[in-house]
Parts: C-alpha cells; sequence; structure tokens
C-alpha cells in the first residue's frame, strides 16, 4: 500500500521590522547601478519556469488495450501534477508491471530526485534494473536498505544479485540481514542453505532447506534445493521424490513484500494476471489462483496457453479430471499444442487411464519426435507393463535431445539391467553418477557381481 505524500512547509521568512523615519528618507535611484543590476538578474532567474522533465513514452502500440488506457492515464496523472512523488512512482509501477524496465526506472529515478527520503523509490529502481543492469540495481538496493534496514525484502534482493555477481560471503552476509529483519522467511532460508550447499556443508544446509520447506511447502524452487542436497547425500529416491515436487510446484517462493506486490497488482495485461495467479498459489491461496484464471478466460476466451496453465494449476493441487478437462479445450482450439497433449497425458495416466495416455503421449510425439517429457512419461510407462524395448527406445530418444539428463540414464540403466545387457547398463549407471542422478544401490551391486566373459560380453549375475 503506498504512504500518503506528507507535505512539505517552506521554511518560514522572517521580515526585518519597520520603523516610521522621523525625517524624509533621501530618495531611493532605481538607475543600473551594481546593486540594480543583480538585483534585477534575480528576479529573472526566480521567474523562469523550472525546466520540464520529460515523461517516458514508451511505443504502447502492440500491447493489449487495457494496457495501453491504463499507461496513458497514469502519464496524465503525471502531466498535471509533475512535482508529485507518487504520481511518478505510481508510472514507474504501471511501466514495470507491464515489462517496461527501462521507462520504469527513469519514472522512479525522478521520483527518488523529488523525494529521496522515500526508501521504496530506490528498492523498486532496483527491483526493475535486477535484469537489465544488475550492478546499478545493487547500488539502488544499497541506497534502500540505508533508508528502510528494517525491510526484508531489500536485502533478499540485494543477497539474489550478490549472489548472482558470484560474490558468496556478501550474498550470505545479506540473507542472514533479511532473516534479522523477517524471521520466517522462507526466500533467507532457502537463499543461505543454497550457499551451505555449494560449500559442501551438507547437514547445515539440510537444516536450511527443510526449515525452507517447513516455511513454504508449495514452492518449487526449495524442493529442487532438497533435490540437489538428496542428491550431493546419495539419497537417489529422495532426491527424485523433491525434483518430482519442484517439477510440479509454482517455480516461486513467497515473500511478504507489500512495496513489490504493489506493483503486480498494478497489470492489466494477460501475463500479469497468470504471474499473479502463479504468487497466490505458491502462497497457498489455490482458490484466489482459480479466480484469477477465471478472471483471463473472460479477458480472452478460449485462449489455449491460458487454458493449458489453469489444467497446469489443477495438476498441481492434484484435480487431475479437472486438468484433463481443461487440457481437452486447449487442444481443441489449437490441436498441435504439444505441452497440452503431453500433460493431459500425464494427468490421464494419474487417473488410471493408461492407454488413453499412450495415445495422447504418442500424438504429442508425432508433432515433436523429441519431445523430453513425452519421452519420459513413455520410457516410464512401457517400463512398469514391462515393455522394456518401447521403454529402452523412448529412453535413448530422451538422451539423443539432451545427453546431460542424468535422470534418464539412471533409468534407463535400469531397464537395460532388467534386459541382461549389463555392458550398457553399466555405461549409462556410470554417466548418471557423474551427472549427479546415482542409481540405485541395489543396481549397483547387480552390475558389479556380473563378470565379463571372453569376447567382453556379459552374463547374468547368479541369483
Amino acid at each position: 500500500m503506498d504512504c500518503p505524500a506528507v507535505p512539505r512547509r517552506s521554511p518560514a521568512v522572517m521580515g526585518r521590522r519597520h520603523h516610521r523615519a522621523l525625517i524624509p528618507a533621501a530618495p531611493i535611484r532605481l538607475g543600473a547601478g551594481p546593486a540594480a543590476v543583480l538585483i534585477a538578474a534575480a528576479s529573472a532567474v526566480s521567474a523562469q519556469p523550472e525546466p520540464a522533465v520529460p515523461i517516458p513514452d514508451p511505443d504502447t502500440a502492440a500491447m493489449e488495450p487495457q494496457v495501453r488506457e491504463k499507461i496513458a492515464r497514469r502519464r496524465g496523472l503525471v502531466a498535471g501534477d509533475p512535482r508529485s512523488p507518487e504520481a511518478w512512482g505510481a508510472l514507474g509501477k504501471t511501466f514495470q508491471a507491464h515489462g517496461l524496465e527501462p521507462e520504469a526506472d527513469a519514472a522512479y529515478g525522478r521520483a527518488e530526485a523529488l523525494d529521496p527520503g522515500d526508501f521504496r523509490w530506490p528498492y523498486l529502481r532496483a527491483a526493475a534494473l535486477r535484469n537489465i543492469r544488475p550492478e546499478d540495481a545493487l547500488t539502488a538496493a544499497g541506497r534502500a536498505a540505508g533508508l528502510h534496514p528494517g525491510y526484508a525484502p531489500v536485502h533478499l534482493l540485494a543477497a539474489e544479485l550478490l549472489e548472482g555477481a558470484g560474490d558468496a560471503e556478501a550474498a550470505m552476509d545479506r540473507y542472514r540481514q533479511a532473516l534479522e529483519a523477517a524471521p520466517g522467511s522462507a526466500l533467507a532460508e532457502l537463499g543461505i542453505g543454497r550457499l551451505l550447499l555449494r560449500r559442501g556443508e551438507l547437514e547445515a544446509a539440510r537444516e536450511r532447506l527443510e526449515r525452507a520447506a517447513a516455511l513454504a511447502p508449495r514452492a518449487g524452487p526449495i524442493q529442487a534445493g532438497l533435490a540437489r542436497l538428496h542428491a550431493r547425500d546419495g539419497d537417489t529416491e529422495a532426491a527424485r521424490r523433491a525434483a518430482r515436487a519442484a517439477r510440479d510446484l509454482p517455480d516461486l517462493v513467497p515473500v511478504d513484500d507489500p512495496v513489490l506486490t504493489g506493483v503486480w497488482d498494478e497489470s492489466v495485461s494477460a501475463r500479469g494476471y497468470h504471474e499473479r495467479a502463479l504468487r497466490a498459489e505458491a502462497a497457498g491461496a489455490v482458490e484466489e489462483a482459480e479466480a484469477l484464471y477465471e478472471d483471463l478466460l473472460e479477458l480472452r476466451p478460449g485462449e489455449p496457453d491460458i487454458l493449458y496453465n489453469f489444467g497446469n494449476l489443477y495438476v498441481r493441487t492434484r484435480r487431475f479430471g479437472e486438468a484433463a478437462a481443461r487440457y481437452r479445450e486447449a487442444l481443441e482450439a489449437l490441436p498441435e499444442h504439444v505441452p497440452a497433449r503431453v500433460n493431459l497425458g500425464s494427468a490421464l495416466l494419474m487417473l488410471g487411464r493408461r492407454d488413453e495416455a499412450e495415445h495422447e503421449l504418442l500424438r504429442a510425439l508425432e508433432h515433436d519426435p523429441l519431445d523430453p517429457d513425452a519421452n519420459r512419461t513413455l520410457a516410464a510407462l512401457f517400463a512398469y507393463r514391462g515393455d522394456n524395448e518401447a521403454a529402452i527406445r523412448h529412453y535413448r530418444a530422451l538422451l539423443d535431445s539432451d545427453p546431460t539428463d542424468g535422470a534418464a540414464h539412471r533409468d534407463l540403466a535400469i531397464v537395460l539391467a532388467a534386459e541382461g545387457d549389463f555392458a550398457a547398463a553399466r555405461e549409462h549407471a556410470e554417466a548418471a553418477e557423474r551427472l549427479g542422478s546415482p542409481p540405485p544401490r541395489d543396481l549397483l551391486r547387480r552390475l558389479g557381481a556380473a563378470r565379463p566373459q571372453p569376447g567382453n560380453s556379459w552374463v547374468r549375475p547368479p541369483r
């Protein structure tokens, strides 16, 4: 919520006390002497109007009509009151909410010049610049932190910028400052845990990441951090579960940041509604997220990407029947929407409708034979059915598109071992281990028990 502007008082001007003269004063000559020239010059300067500051005017022709209208309205408010930091700040928020970061920076800069004591303007400048000029963003975040050291999101932003710049120690300090200001910050706990994991301090990292997960159980990045921790720890099954959870959850960590939330609430674009829905879901407000998607569909009826994302919300909340319905609507609008068809197959699989799932996934591969999710899901489905030949075919297609997929190497090794091809299984098991997806210990034991025979062939290990 914006803070109300505080009117500034002009300093009082005290005049001299005037006494009536007892004798006639000498007449004052108004000639062009030095004093008169100075007075005249000062009057001329004070009479000149302050130079107008140009109001950013981006090209909005390609934007949605409601976005163009809002930007024009905000520009008009600044033109009507160019000395108002609140008007400039509101314009900056509107620019930033619709992806116009350079224009947002210019508007926030003017707001900061008019009201240098308000931490919001340098903080929002830092947020707008973080992806385009990170060094300037860090400088602005430093100004904001100096004005309001108790506002945790300022420290979090600075920490992420420092971490991105490779300054792990300074980033750690900032994350700790954020945690002092907001002891329940899941993002601060995640940041500290991530840095500890990079140092190799696994137990300390585990404590932080598990605390972050307890604070924000629906945050995908936290589960991804736990997956990396479990992989480093050699717990393959836990790593797999956490990685699957990370894929199924929003790629956001909720932060209590009313200043930046005020920016996103300015958005009237379809993208803005989607981002607000994701933030609501990450915060556990699933009904609010659902309502935002409904609003989006009123704004853009039948839009396949909106229907696809709506389906993803239902998948993440394990409402697979409703997810499948949304994916089907998306495919009615755009039959070649491969992600919607792949996710429809996955939703049907979760509903136990395996034949339908296989049909949709194979149709997805007709449009994109190398789609990794379709190949991965089909491989797992065929392995479950015992059709190892088909499973191997899809795992190999998956690795053709991404040879660095450690999980695919691991799962392929398992299926190859089940087929008795221990030489190939060992090759993929070693690749999986190098890529941070160690195979199950029982598979490694089986491969270790196998003995090469003459001709470099392999036999099944004794049962």
